[in-house]
């Protein structure tokens, strides 16, 4: 047996050793196009080299296509492999022999050569982008599919390409049933199996899903290995060193014969103008990329985290109110994502203000950027438990503030006393109710402290599995009103900085007008906004910047209230 993936068999010996296994009850089936529908029958007889003698009396309706002379294949399993024969045609009906209870059965012509596909990953045909196959892979625990690209496709498996925030959710060995997957010419595969690696390209641009597919049905695998073939003459075309070019496929074509559309990236949502949210968008791309390293067993990469924080200690310098507006059209990352990028954010701008050296400044940027990054080494059953955490589970969760602190250890341009306040003591508490380490208010450094008031503002902000996300008064009024837990000094600096209507936020005002806060006063009031709706008319949307003493028109402002209730969002 050839250990190529995908082989034509012309030689004659080579041809019978292939075909004889197939005189099996069961082995073969008859189609008479490679997309359509296939029937079982019985590979009956083989005459070496001159014919083959097929019984369709399990599917007598084939007589009438195979009488007007449709031309078709056979194929089957061998070892392991799928196998398919060349084009066949009707020679002559057999007479049913004595005592045959009336089978059917006819000789067909023999075929000129055999093609074989190895059955699991010792060959995957290469998909383009420009091939314009739409993937979508559907959990089997979530109701809403991922979309992704197709990268390559195998009778085993395949590889998707999707975007990182989509994939850290991932997890080896996580079952999917159905990864459908359309091709331009609108035929379609739908194939259940398990997910047996995540990470991210070696760029940490995108994530890379490995999948493995179930042992599928017949017509499933035969549909599939038809694909594959298709695939890999498509990629040959643009390879091809023949005097003749290849013809296209017709699998990768539409139906007028054209080629599909090229895709829209993702971060073509985002607002073509805003330098800043695209930026950002790199920095949450580094820490989707880096979670998919920590969950597979890496570690830190000491020069990307280098290279983003200052890249986010840029943009603060740039302007703080402007990072802050545009981290809101990173709604769609995932939650550790959003709370990595706005406590860091909020970290670097208080520090700053604070007039900390550009050193200090930087270290806290990394260090907050990965602070909660262990998390994604714990159980779900830990991070995502709906009830409140016993004593073992609590130890167990407190592991991922160490974890994050020996990984920083590699990081030789990072101050170590930086890392341990920010991360070491962001979950300590005044009163020695914190963890890892149970710290009290004679033990924790100044930057701890301060860390402790963004972390906690930011994390209840977050919905959970056991709660809702917190209004922004109901988290202010828990820092100040916690004198014993957290920092007085730093509750009531981060207040002023940020205002009771932060920039990003949704404000409602006495109008019913409700608008994103694009700048604060020094009141930490709305000096700009950018106004989308009323709510006493909510089917009209509005469109409108105003500024300062413009804002009047809106009447007083009443607060920030969530954004999901109104449908509404920056991205």
């Amino acid at each position: 047996m050839s250990t190529s993936a995908s082989t034509d068999i012309v030689n004659p010996l080579a041809k019978w050793e292939w075909l004889d296994p197939l005189c099996i009850q069961g082995s073969v089936n008859l189609a008479f196009d490679l997309g359509g529908t296939s029937w079982p029958v019985l590979l009956d007889d083989i005459e070496r080299d001159r014919a083959l003698i097929v019984d369709i009396s399990a599917v007598p309706a084939l007589a009438e296509q195979l009488e007007r002379g449709d031309a078709f294949h056979l194929f089957g399993h061998v070892n392991g492999a799928m196998v398919r024969t060349s084009t066949l045609a009707l020679i002559e009906w057999l007479d049913p022999e004595e005592g045959e209870g009336g089978r059917q059965r006819l000789r067909c012509s023999y075929p000129e050569w055999l093609s074989t596909v190895h059955r699991r990953n010792s060959f995957r045909a290469p998909i383009r982008a420009e091939m314009g196959v739409d993937a979508r892979l559907r959990l089997e625990d979530r109701d809403i599919p991922v979309t992704a690209e197709l990268r390559n496709l195998s009778l085993g498996g395949c590889l998707l390409a999707m975007p990182l925030t989509h994939a850290v959710s991932l997890l080896e060995n996580q079952r999917f049933a159905p990864l459908e997957l359309h091709f331009p010419s609108r035929q379609s595969l739908r194939l259940s199996g398990c997910i047996r690696h995540v990470r991210s390209d070696e760029e940490w641009r995108e994530a890379l899903v490995g999948c493995e597919f179930d042992e599928p049905g017949i017509d499933t695998e035969r549909l599939l290995w038809y694909c594959v073939k298709e695939a890999e003459r498509e990629s040959a075309r643009s390879v091809t060193t023949r005097d003749k070019a290849l013809s296209p496929s017709p699998l990768f074509r539409g139906p007028d014969g054209k080629r599909p559309a090229p895709r829209q990236p993702e971060t073509a949502s985002l607002p073509v103008g805003n330098a800043t949210a695209r930026r950002l968008k790199k920095i949450a791309d580094y820490l989707s990329a880096q979670i998919l390293t920590l969950q597979n067993g890496g570690s830190i990469a000491s020069s990307l985290l280098s290279r983003h924080a200052d890249t986010l200690v840029t943009l603060s310098n740039q302007g703080d109110q402007a990072l802050l507006y545009a981290l809101g059209y990173l709604h769609g990352e995932t939650p550790l994502v959003r709370h990595s990028l706005g406590v860091a954010i909020r970290a670097t701008d208080l520090v700053r203000w604070q007039g900390y050296p550009e050193d200090v400044i930087k270290a806290v940027a990394a260090s907050a950027l990965v602070h909660d990054l262990g998390k994604c080494q714990l159980p779900t059953s830990i991070v995502e438990s709906r009830e409140p955490l016993g004593a073992e589970a609590r130890a167990h969760l407190s592991e991922h503030v160490p974890a994050i602190l020996t990984q920083l250890e590699t990081c030789r341009w990072l101050s170590p006393d930086i890392a341990r306040a920010i991360v070491g003591e962001a979950n300590e508490r005044l009163d020695g109710s914190g963890y890892p380490a149970g710290l009290d208010d004679t033990q924790l450094s100044a930057l701890g402290r301060m860390m402790a008031v963004v972390d906690v503002i930011d994390a209840l902000g977050q919905p959970r599995a056991d709660r809702d996300a917190w209004p922004l008064l109901e988290r202010y009024r828990h820092v100040l009103g916690h004198p014993a837990l957290f920092d007085a000094t730093w509750a009531q600096r981060y207040v002023r900085r940020f205002g009771t209507a932060p920039v990003g936020s949704l404000a409602r005002f006495s109008s019913g007008a409700l608008a994103w806060v694009q700048r604060i006063d020094d009141r930490g009031l709305p000096a700009q906004v950018h106004l989308v709706l009323n709510a006493k008319s909510p089917r009209r949307r509005l469109d409108q910047m105003l500024n300062d003493n413009d804002i009047a028109q809106l009447g007083k402002f009443e607060g920030v209230v969530p954004e999901a209730s109104y449908g509404l969002s920056l991205s």
